[in-house]
């Protein structure tokens, strides 16, 4: 009898993903998925980025994320993670606030 190939991903079992606030002006991914936290330290750029991704494209902010993670040396690569989903185009309003917020970034 073969043994049927498994994959690496179960099927509807979520991945976290989150920013954090570490302090002293220091922000860090973190990526969880069965028992594996991977931590990724971000750039003053790159939380800036984030951020005005998640006000105008969440979806987009969300794999922007997923592209900084280094999964060297574990069973998962990027290419296997995706959030699924269509970002619309920004509104005016949408961009309007987005300024305003940057101005106070």
């Amino acid at each position: 009898m073969s043994k049927k190939p498994q994959n690496i991903f179960e099927t509807n079992k979520p991945f976290t993903l989150r920013v954090l606030y570490s302090g002293h002006g220091v922000y860090e991914t973190i990526f969880s998925y069965q028992g594996i936290s991977l931590f990724q330290p971000l750039s003053d750029q790159q939380y800036r980025e984030y951020r005005k991704l998640c006000y105008l494209r969440p979806v987009g902010a969300k794999n922007y994320l997923l592209d900084l993670i280094c999964f060297e040396r574990t069973p998962y690569q990027r290419k296997d993670l995706e959030f699924l989903g269509k970002d619309e185009a920004p509104t005016k309003e949408m961009i309007s606030l987005w300024q305003e917020i940057e101005k106070g970034l």
